[in-house]
């Protein structure tokens, strides 16, 4: 496994695994309803991580998956930087970073008790999520797009292609994806599809950077 696809992995493991973990220990332990959230939408991502040791795991990991969406975004400007503009590389990895920065922030305030969670900092964290790693993903198929017309593989275009069709059919059919303390089970269906969707997306360069490498300046040299 090469570095790259190791980001890959890692990122849609750390992000999507505690997702599924939270929701597992918090139904066992009473915290969260028990349904399918994709079909019934009885609960929001949120509210699956907040009490219990539930909280814990939430916390801990999508911290830790922040982290490397931060690094996914680098190793993607890297990847495409012998076939890209720097201006876009820098506007797309922008949008990444910020989105990544705001789903820490969302998550680095949630507490146990309602009353003690600071929602104006989670809600806007969380939307600035979604909307920042739209952005940054649609800059970037435009460019995977571009470098692919010039013959540079990309494995997972098609599927890639796929996947923007339908986070972008979610975000226009259903006014964006927003998060706010309380919303209704549509708007909760939406946010666990949109969540896994970019999980996937995230996953899917798994097959694109087989061949990127993390190596020494100094070994290039020799």
């Amino acid at each position: 496994m090469s570095f790259g696809q190791f980001i890959a992995l890692a990122s849609f493991v750390l992000s999507m695994g505690t997702i599924a973990v939270t929701y597992y220990v918090g139904v066992d332990q009473g915290t969260a309803e028990f349904c399918n959230p994709f079909i019934d939408g009885c609960t929001d991502i949120t509210h699956t991580g907040m009490k219990g040791d539930a909280g814990f795991i939430f916390r801990g990991g999508m911290i830790a998956a922040c982290a490397f969406f931060v690094v996914w975004w680098q190793v993607m400007r890297t990847w495409l930087a012998p076939v890209s503009n720097n201006i876009a590389l820098n506007i797309m990895q922008f949008f990444g970073v910020l989105a990544a920065v705001g789903l820490l922030a969302g998550t680095a305030v949630l507490l146990p008790e309602k009353a003690d969670t600071n929602w104006f900092i989670h809600v806007r964290g969380a939307n600035l999520f979604f909307q920042g790693m739209l952005l940054a993903l649609t800059i970037n198929f435009i460019l995977i797009i571009r470098a692919y017309r010039r013959g540079f593989s990309v494995p997972s275009f098609r599927f890639k292609s796929v996947l923007m069709l339908i986070l972008w059919g979610m975000f226009i059919s259903f006014a964006g994806v927003t998060v706010g303390v309380e919303i209704s089970n549509g708007k909760r269906i939406i946010e666990w599809w949109a969540t896994l969707f970019i999980g996937i997306y995230l996953l899917s360069s798994y097959w694109d950077w087989r061949q990127v490498r993390l190596v020494s300046a100094n070994a290039n040299n020799d």
